[in-house]
């Protein structure tokens, strides 16, 4: 599978989303604990998502695990989710408005990176880099690229992205090479 490929494997996910800053920092300081969406990525339980925060930051900062994805009605969703959204009821309406089916996705396990990475640095290093308007894919190779230059420990994520085979074959390893 090639580094374009928008699947990583048909285990896990890994979404590169672009936040406003509002936003992120009220993930980051955990009172906004679903991101909303008008289109279902493709995420599930346990695929995790890094957080691009947009202009005028414009920062890599961290990352989280997807604790579950709700679909439902916009009136239903609020309803579960209002004190978790970090928006006013106005506000979520409005970013609703013309849809039948909304999106949250429930977030936990929420850390900044050891040195988040600013877009220059991004650009500079990975090549053709761009954020992303709303989110995008990452392959394994990218969240290897990424965990290199946050310095940050990105073992249970590429091992969630490493088809079962691979999985299996690591763990073998690492258990005979702790002998």
């Amino acid at each position: 599978m090639n580094s374009k490929s928008i699947k990583v494997s048909s285990d896990g996910y890994v979404l590169l989303l672009s936040l406003q800053p509002r936003y992120a920092e009220l993930i980051f300081n955990e009172t906004k604990k679903v991101e909303l969406r008008r289109i279902r990525p493709r995420v599930d339980k346990g695929d995790f998502l890094f957080i691009y925060v947009s202009s005028p930051e414009k920062i890599l900062l961290g990352s989280c695990e997807v604790k579950e994805v709700i679909q439902s009605s916009p009136k239903n969703l609020w309803q579960l989710v209002n004190k978790d959204s970090g928006l006013k009821k106005a506000e979520f309406l409005e970013y609703f408005d013309g849809v039948s089916t909304g999106y949250a996705i429930s977030v936990q396990k929420v850390q900044k990176f050891n040195q988040p990475i600013r877009l220059s640095r991004l650009q500079q290093e990975w090549d053709g880099f761009h954020p992303p308007q709303s989110y995008r894919y990452l392959t394994i190779e990218e969240v290897d690229l990424i965990g290199a230059m946050a310095e940050h420990d990105m073992t249970n994520i590429s091992m969630r992205l490493q088809p079962r085979s691979k999985q299996v074959e690591l763990n073998v390893y690492q258990m005979s090479s702790s002998k």
